[in-house]
């Protein structure tokens, strides 16, 4: 590989991490929230949220850190009040114990509005702040920390340039990653360049742990643990990793204010993609340098599977994107070859390409928990020399024209299936 080829891939692993507090969605909204609040000057009185499909949808029913709340009206009402947008992902962290209280009052009285945004955007949030006669808004569009643009009082103080499809040009750049690459990075980068995942690993495995001593949302990682005790389930190191990622999920979801490492703009993505790669290594008595090349991997691999999905996905991408990259990472650890980490991509695409988002809440530890099981189930058919072929469904003999099917089935074949989840979430509010 080409110098600037790896530094292309050791920049995109960088990029793609970043250390978020509570559910993605909410603390994007929160953070949106913030940078209109900072233009205003002073405490909001009236906030309106306007949203994509999507951004509702992972907002509604997620746990908020630090104030026993859910719901992205709360998340909203804290990131305006702190008004300290630097914070980024992390805003939702160090609330005061007046702002929460002055938060809860602007929900409870009906004064923070949430609506749909008439957009076909995954990644879409406007939040419009008014105190009196001056008002402010602010939108992030495209990613969750990307703010394109501010106004006060109808005067631009920001505004970001989006890139615009000029006529006969293509809307993209190529896009050139693939496993292979991956493959190779993740095999021959420095060492030295990989250390900072040891804080990925920190930071995730201390939120797992609380999941596992304390009981947080449906407790799928406390009762997987605790399942060894009776028999119903083994003490293996698949088990092992499931209950330790499922655990971090029931924490997150439920509102711990630990903070987890994200990976591709979703902390539980994050989760997924690499506490079974440590949890794994642990278990198993796998060198260091193994463990944090086979993250590497991971991660790479999810950023990779989700180009085609997108940011955000009717199908459900610490299911199917971060469990894509745990399987190869295992594979990895094991000393598997480029061909087996084929068979480990298809297997599960094969096997669990179908799992549906229906937004953050506590029953995502259920999927991640059954993800990272096919993950391993996957990894060990490839070691020994089996996994899906083209006679399954839309597997291909190649890996990545197996990604790019996945992608037309989420993006295309399932385009209304989002709508729809939603409708039947709202719904129920109606009760």
């Amino acid at each position: 590989m080409e110098d600037s080829r790896r530094a292309f891939y050791q920049s995109l692993l960088q990029r793609e991490i970043a250390p978020a507090l509570g559910c993605t969605e909410p603390a994007a909204a929160a953070l949106t929230a913030a940078c209109a609040a900072a233009c205003l000057g002073q405490i909001p009185e009236e906030i309106t949220v306007k949203t994509s499909q999507y951004i509702l949808k992972n907002a509604m029913n997620v746990g908020i850190p630090g104030i026993g709340m859910t719901g992205l009206d709360i998340a909203v009402a804290l990131g305006a009040l702190s008004a300290s947008p630097k914070k980024e992902l992390m805003i939702l962290s160090h609330i005061s114990a007046g702002e929460k209280r002055m938060a809860k009052a602007l929900t409870e009285q009906g004064k923070v509005r949430i609506e749909l945004a008439p957009t076909e955007e995954k990644v879409y949030i406007e939040v419009q702040v008014r105190a009196g006669s001056e008002t402010a808004k602010a939108v992030t569009a495209e990613t969750h920390k990307n703010i394109i643009y501010v106004e006060k009082n109808g005067r631009i103080c920001y505004q970001k340039e989006r890139k615009r499809k000029k006529e006969g040009e293509s809307e993209k750049e190529p896009y050139t990653v693939t496993l292979e690459e991956i493959l190779d990075f993740s095999e021959r980068v420095e060492l030295e360049k990989l250390e900072f995942l040891r804080e990925v690993i920190r930071m995730n495995r201390e939120i797992a742990l609380e999941g596992i001593n304390r009981r947080y949302g449906l407790q799928v990682g406390k009762n997987l643990m605790d399942g060894t005790e009776n028999g119903l389930v083994g003490q293996d190191a698949a088990n092992y990793a499931a209950a330790m990622t499922a655990a971090a999920a029931d924490a997150r979801m439920a509102g711990c204010e630990k903070p987890v490492m994200s990976a591709a703009g979703s902390g539980n993505q994050g989760l997924t993609a690499t506490i079974p790669i440590a949890a794994i290594g642990e278990k198993l008595g796998m060198e260091e340098e193994k463990i944090l090349r086979a993250l590497a991997l991971s991660i790479l691999l999810t950023v990779h599977t989700k180009h085609y999905l997108g940011r955000l996905s009717v199908l459900c991408g610490c299911s199917i994107s971060s469990a894509i990259g745990v399987a190869c990472g295992i594979v990895f650890m094991l000393g598997g070859s480029y061909a087996q980490m084929t068979w480990a991509v298809n297997s599960m695409v094969a096997d669990i390409s179908g799992v549906v988002c229906d937004g953050a809440k506590p029953g995502c530890a259920l999927k991640i928990a059954t993800a990272v099981q096919s993950a391993v189930r996957a990894a060990n058919m490839a070691l020994n020399g089996s996994g899906a072929d083209s006679h399954d469904g839309i597997v291909h003999i190649n890996a990545e024209k197996t990604l790019e099917n996945l992608g037309i089935l989420g993006n295309w074949g399932m385009k209304d299936a989002n709508r729809i989840i939603l409708d039947l979430m709202l719904e129920k509010q109606k009760i």
